[in-house]
């Protein structure tokens, strides 16, 4: 469901970042919003991340380097618990060096590690995750009823 902007300030927002707006060409409201320049990058940054937009096409360009954009992103998608970014895998795949399947093992090791049930995976990220690493509800369970009883550490667990 696409989100509505709700207040003039996100309308006035939301068209600046589609317009490419520099700082210095922002209304007023908006600069009584976002108090620096930096601040103002910041959230184009944000905004074009969470709306997961390639670099190559969104304002971020202008404002980041490819690398600290993907990297940021991968970090928000995986904090998030996101499907992988196909569409970007010819970015993240080559140039990262992070596969999908590399991808989903991170985000079970930071569940283990954090002691977070595996139903907190979205159910689309939690299909993609068992068809690529064969770790399902039960075997996430299952490893970390072994890490519990052996005081072991989840990463060992997980190669096993």
């Amino acid at each position: 469901m696409q989100h509505i902007p709700t207040t003039v300030e996100e309308q006035l927002f939301l068209k600046a970042v589609k317009d490419e707006c520099p700082w210095e060409n922002l209304p007023k409201r908006l600069h009584a919003i976002f108090n620096s320049k930096d601040e103002w990058h910041r959230s184009i940054i944000d905004h074009c991340i969470k709306k997961r937009l390639q670099w190559n096409t969104s304002f971020a360009r202008k404002l980041c380097k490819e690398n600290e954009y993907y990297d940021e992103m991968m970090r928000f998608l995986r904090k998030s618990l996101a499907l992988f970014p196909y569409y970007l895998a010819q970015y993240v795949c080559r140039v990262m060096r992070v596969s999908p399947f590399r991808y989903y093992c991170d985000m079970i090791f930071d569940l283990m590690r954090n002691e977070q049930p595996y139903d907190s995976i979205p159910n689309f990220s939690a299909a993609d995750a068992l068809r690529l690493t064969g770790i399902g509800r039960n075997e996430f369970i299952d490893i970390m009823n072994k890490c519990k009883s052996k005081v072991m550490d989840p990463i060992f667990a997980f190669i096993a």
